[in-house]
Order: structure tokens, then sequence, then C-alpha cells
């Protein structure tokens, strides 16, 4: 009753330690279970190993060499070490041809099970071949010999195991088949000396399969990680070209929207500015009874000029078609401009307009910052209907570093829904729905616009019933106390006695036809041409030379495949061998003439551009801007037969814009009418020499 329990136990312990001993193999000769391994990682596994292939087979070289000399001594193994040589040889060349075929099979990776066959089966006749060197030489040799052969067996299979260690199965049957039987054989002796190196033997067995495992793990993690970060570059490399192509895409419709703006703003202004020409013209002409429909018609093509100004101001903001020009600005002066301008249009509702300034100066584009603040300035004019009331723009400092304007109405206020709505496009809010006046909502949105350009902080307050306020928060510049030339200006008169000769470049036979008209009835000559020509020239020279003076007023755009406004400039200057001043009367923005001639300098084709920017003005252009701009090149005009100066008739009149250069060419303000005195509308522009 008692054995069969003993028994039981001890083949349930036989079988616990059996199904150990396999689960151990297991782990030992299989690869890690932790990682993904794929029939290419494999392959490049081997392909790793087998760079170090030229090493052991010189190992092998030597060690039979070494196993030759040392059994001559032996005269009766002279039969058996040739056999022994023979089969060496032959796993030598079986060893060269497996790494041959494996590097030009194109296929291996569909045939790894095939090639891993057969490295196992080739490294299994390497361990027998040096297995049986072992367990034969043991039995002749003693001493000094002995000790050799076994230095050189293992020294053989130190140098090879790395090879073999890319497949754990084929490490195992290396080391196991080389170093077994001769330990066995040296075991036998039953000798001290023989049991010492029975252990060294087999400890040196241990460590190979044991440092075959872990290179064998190193080498399939560098391999996994090297494809994990090819495939991280991979897609790293379709990230980035899939961005570079969202990039050339919005960059592509970017430049589409630029044209199309452009195209729309080209031909949009040209039509308005002959319907100008030609409605001051019919004015002239008009009698006491068409006069209030041609007034009406005048006043319909202003609202019309000013919607389109401002709807493309607000397209090139939106697309960031600005470019600035940061000036230092110095506030009095600002100021003080300020109050030329609105002083009487206040005046003319029944309100006050006062400026309140600081001894300051800010740097910021000053042409942006004035349409911003007119913009605003107009606004609380036009909801301020309290008579007597008072409208007020007027800067403090905050701390040492800032500056703030503010524009004080005494409005009907902003309701919670408008502070809310109030910058959006088109939003006029509840008083400007119940307001008579002009307007289009576009007014503060093209200020906020503007602020978010100028990088200035803009904030706005009101109190239902009592008024708005509106403020500009600007950085003084490090230089505040630079003293500002001061630049009087003129009133706006219009010079009925030009002089000299008008050369006109205008594609649009209206706005040309108008244009000839109007100079002429300016007392100028006039060549007009739709672009530059040969005929052009000589037509001009011609001219000049009567009437000893001469201007160039342009177009920029003359069409395609003909000259720009700033290369007729420079073409006609050097055909003529003089400075010819030039005016540019174009519906292209400034900034982006400005940015073109600059880019050609940089780009080194300076002689196609003159040398000074010409004046530039925006289309529609008044009678005002246009003679006042025109009287300005004339002044810088060279004679055309004398060396000397003399007396112009242009001496009689002054300059209508004065010395500043900056007059009004636009609409951008919502509903600024132009002063008592002759100002012009606050945002109208020309870029002076």
């Amino acid at each position: 009753m008692t054995a069969e329990p003993d028994r039981e136990a001890r083949t349930t312990g036989q079988t616990t330690t059996r199904r150990s001993v396999i689960l151990f193999l297991k782990t030992f000769l299989s690869l890690p279970a932790s990682r993904s391994i794929t029939a290419h990682t494999l392959i490049k596994l081997f392909l790793t190993s087998m760079k170090l292939m030229p090493v052991a087979l010189a190992a092998q070289c030597f060690g039979m060499a070494a196993i030759d000399a040392v059994m001559r001594t032996k005269p009766e193994m002279f039969e058996l070490l040739l056999v022994w040589s023979f089969f060496g040889f032959a796993q030598l060349i079986a060893s060269l041809a497996f790494v041959r075929s494996l590097w030009r099979d194109a296929r291996r990776v569909e045939r790894v099970r095939l090639w891993i066959r057969r490295w196992t089966i080739l490294a299994s006749c390497a361990g027998l071949l040096w297995g049986a060197a072992g367990a034969v030489i043991m039995v002749p040799l003693a001493g000094v010999q002995q000790l050799v052969a076994v230095a050189v067996i293992v020294a053989v299979t130190f140098a090879s195991w790395p090879v073999y260690s890319c497949w754990m199965p084929s490490l195992t049957a290396f080391t196991l088949l080389s170093l077994t039987p001769m330990t066995i054989s040296v075991a036998a002796q039953y000798g001290v000396s023989q049991a010492i190196m029975a252990l060294v033997l087999i400890t040196v067995t241990g460590f190979i399969l044991y440092s075959g495992r872990r290179l064998n793990e190193m080498l399939l993690s560098s391999i996994l990680n090297d494809d994990e970060n090819q495939r991280l570059v991979q897609r790293l490399k379709v990230e980035v070209n899939r961005t570079e192509a969202a990039r050339l895409k919005t960059q592509h419709e970017s430049e589409r929207r630029a044209q199309f703006f452009a195209a729309a703003n080209h031909d949009l202004r040209q039509p308005l500015q002959a319907m100008g020409i030609f409605l001051e013209m019919l004015k002239r002409r008009s009698t006491p009874q068409t006069l209030p429909i041609v007034e009406q018609l005048g006043r319909t093509s202003s609202t019309i000029s000013t919607l389109v100004e401002q709807v493309l101001e607000v397209t090139r903001m939106e697309f960031g078609r600005l470019e600035l020009h940061p000036e230092v600005i110095w506030l009095p002066e600002l100021m003080e401009e300020l109050s030329h301008d609105f002083t009487a249009i206040a005046a003319e509702k029944g309100l006050s307009f006062r400026v309140k300034s600081v001894p300051a100066a800010v740097c910021t584009d000053p042409l942006l910052l004035k349409r911003a603040l007119k913009n605003l300035i107009t606004n609380a004019i036009r909801y301020t209907d309290k008579p007597g009331a008072e409208v007020v723009v007027g800067a403090r400092r905050l701390g040492s570093s800032r500056v703030s304007i503010g524009v004080y109405d005494a409005g009907p206020g902003l309701t919670t829904e408008d502070k809310a709505r109030i910058f959006e496009t088109f939003y006029r809010g509840s008083a400007g729905k119940k307001s008579t006046s002009e307007g289009f909502g576009l007014g503060l949105s093209i200020v906020k616009r503007i602020c978010r350009q100028l990088g200035i902080e803009f904030s706005m307050g009101s109190k239902l019933g009592r008024g708005s306020v509106f403020r500009l928060v600007l950085n003084l510049t490090e230089g505040e106390q630079v003293e500002m030339l001061e630049r009087p200006g003129a009133p706006a008169v219009i010079n009925s006695r030009l002089g000299g000769t008008t050369a006109l470049l205008e594609d649009n036979p209206f706005v040309n036809e108008a244009l000839s008209a109007k100079l002429s009835l300016w007392g100028t000559d006039v060549v007009a041409a739709p672009a530059f020509s040969e005929d052009f020239v000589k037509r001009v020279q011609a001219s000049a030379g009567k009437t000893g003076r001469l201007v160039l007023l342009t177009d920029y755009n003359l069409g395609a495949g003909e000259l720009t406004g700033l290369e007729a400039s420079t073409e006609l200057s050097s055909r003529l061998g003089m400075n010819v001043p030039t005016v540019l009367l174009t519906a292209v923005a400034g900034d982006l003439i400005e940015a073109d001639w600059t880019q050609a300098r940089k780009k080194g084709k300076a002689g196609r551009m003159p040398e000074v920017l010409p004046q530039i003005l925006q289309k529609p252009a008044d009678d005002v801007a246009l003679n006042s701009a025109l009287v300005r090149a004339g002044r810088n005009a060279a004679y055309w037969r004398s060396e000397e100066p003399v007396e112009s008739d242009l001496g009689a009149a002054e300059d209508p814009g004065g010395d500043e250069g900056k007059t009004d060419g636009g609409a951008a303000s919502e509903g600024a009418a132009s002063s008592s005195s002759g100002t012009p509308e606050p945002n109208e522009v020309v870029r002076g020499i």
C-alpha cells in the first residue's frame, strides 16, 4: 500500500522535472516573445551574423593546421587525420557556399525556413567535425599535447560561436557537439587534472551558450529598433510630404486669391475713376435744372467708391497683403492734423471737436494709424446727434512705456448685443440701423484689422445712452523726444495752369479719354497712349521740346506683355536723357508696387526701375489729389532746352498738398467728407517722392 503512493509521487516528480526541462529548453532556444519577429527580421539577423563568418573560418583553418601539427607525432593516426581534414575542408567550402547563396537569393525572405534548416545542419556538421576531433585525439595524447589540443578546440569554438548565435538551435548544436565529446573523453581518464579540465570545459560550454543567448537578444533588439526607426522615418517623410503638399496648396490658393483680388481691385477702380471724371466735367457744364441730378449722381458715385474701397481694404487685410512702413510719429503733430481735418466737419453738424495730446512719439505705420483714427472719429461724429455735444480725441501715458489714444463720443452707446458684434463685417448696430447717415458697417471692422496688423492693443467701452470710447494702446519709441519737422499744409485748390507736357499712359480707353480731357482743361499739353511705344516717345519728345517741361502720368498695370508704369518711367527717362518726374495713377495697391520696386532693385534689376519711387495715387482719385500730385511732380521737372531754370507759370499757385506728399486718393473711412477748407477725405493716400 505504501509503495504505490511513493511510486506515484516519484512519477509525478519526474514528470514535473521533465516538463521544467522542456520548458527551459523551449525558452532558451526560441526567440523572445515580447516583440514581433518577422521573416524579414530573421534574415537581417542572419546577414548581420554572416559578417563574422571570415573570423570563424579563419579560426577553423588555424585549428585544423594546429591539430595536424599535433597529430604528426602519431603515424598510426595519419589516415584518420587525412579523412578528418577532408571533411574539415568540405565543411569550410559548404560554409562559403552557404553565405554566397544567402546573399544572392532574392527570395530569401520568403524561403527563410529553408535557410534556417540549412544553417542548423551546417552548424551541426561543424560541431560534429570538432567533436570527433576532440573525442579521438584525447585517447592517444597526454600531457602538454593533450592540453594543446583542448586549447585549440576551445579556441575554435570561441571564435565560431558568434556566427552561430543568430539562431539559438544552431548555436546549441554546434557548441554541444564540439565540446561535449571532448569533455566526456577527458573526464573518462579519471585523473585529477583531467577532472579539472572537464569542469573547465563544462563551464566554457555554459558560458558560450549564455553569451550566445545574450548576443542573440542584443542583435535582435538592434535590428528591431533599426526597423522601427526606419518606419518612423518613413512616417515622418510621409507627414513632411503631406505637410509640404498642404503648404503648397495653401500657397497656391493664396496666390489665386491674391490674383483675384488684384484683378478685382483693378477692374472695379477703373470704371469708378472714369465715372468720377465724367461726372465732374458734367457738373461744370450742367444747367440749374440738371445740377441736382448731377450732384445726386456724384453722391451715389462717392458712396459706391467708398463701399468698394472698404470692401477691398477688408479683403486685403484678411489675406495679409498689407506691407507695413513704420515711422516715428510725433503725437502732437498727429493730433493737430486730426483737429485740422475734423473741426469743420463736426461744426457742420453742430458739434465741437477737441483734441488733447501729450509730448510723446510712437513708431508705427503712419498711414494705417491715421486711417484707423479717422475711421473712429468719422463714426463718432456720425452717431453723435446731441446739439452742442463734444467729440474728443485724447492721448495719455500709461506708465513709462505706453500711450493710449482714445476717441470719445456722446452717441447713443451700445447694447450688450452690439458690444459682442460691433466688429463684425457689415454690422451697424442698433444706432446704425436707426440712423439715416451713410455707412456700411465696415469702419470698425477695418480698424480692428489694422490694429491686428500693427500689433496695437484695441479696446472699447460704452454706456447705453451716454456714449462710447475706443482706445488704441501703442508702445512709445526709445527716442521719444525726437524733434519732428513741422510740415504746414496749404489750402487744397485746383491749379488750372499746369503748363508743360503731360505724357499719359493708360490702357483703359474710357479712363484715357477722361483724363486727357481733364488734363487739357488744366492747361497742359497731353500726349496720350495706351502703352509705351516708339511712336509715344517721338510724340512726347516733340511736345516737350515745345513746352519746355515734362511730367509722366501713368497707370502701373498697362496690360499683359507691356511695360509696367515704373518700367515705362525708366525707359522714357533713358530715351530722352533726362529724369522724367512720374505720377502713378493706379488701382494696384501702393505697398505692392513699392514691394516690386524694392525687390527688383535688390535682385540687381535697378536699370529697369527709377532711382526714386514715384508718387502713387490710388484710383479713384479726386481732382484735388490728382492736381496736387501733378503740381509736385512739375516742380521737379527738368527744363527741356534751357540749362538755367526759368520762371515757371506754377509759381503763382501754391502746392495744394504742401510738402507733405500725402493727399487723398481713396475712401476707406466711412462717409468722411472734405472740410470747408478743401482738405481731402481722411483716408486717401498718395506716396510722395
